[in-house]
């Protein structure tokens, strides 16, 4: 039932993420993978937040936290497309790009996590 849960949520977070990086590819051509950044932090942020809050509101309902958590949003983050895309920028002789991606993948996913923590602490303080 687990892997049903999972999968489930994965298929919304992959459908999700391929209509974001179809939308945002439409409107960037720089060569910059901005709508990977863009989903790595959408997703930093969401998985801070979330986990937060399902502390606090369900902590024993574990078919929702792996729905929303490994289902949903790991479906929908994408660090081995951020990943390629690094090393391919890297290969492509776009240093600039490749260690932009890096430092602010990494500045700004961990920054997500941190502000959607403390907003889910400020909602259960309402």
């Amino acid at each position: 039932m687990n892997a049903l849960v999972v999968g489930l949520g994965g298929f919304i977070g992959a459908a999700s993420r391929y209509y974001i990086s179809t939308l945002v590819n439409k409107i960037n051509t720089s060569g910059f993978p901005i709508a990977t950044l863009i989903i790595n932090i959408l997703g930093s942020f969401l998985i801070g937040l979330l986990t937060q809050l399902l502390m606090g509101l369900c902590p024993d309902n574990k078919k929702m936290q792996l729905f929303l958590t490994t289902g949903i949003l790991g479906g929908f983050t994408t660090f081995s497309t951020f990943s390629l895309e690094t090393v391919n920028l890297f290969q492509d002789g776009k240093v600039v790009f490749g260690v932009a991606n890096v430092i602010l993948s990494v500045a700004f996913c961990l920054t997500g996590v941190v502000l959607g923590k403390m907003l889910a602490k400020t909602i259960a303080s309402i």
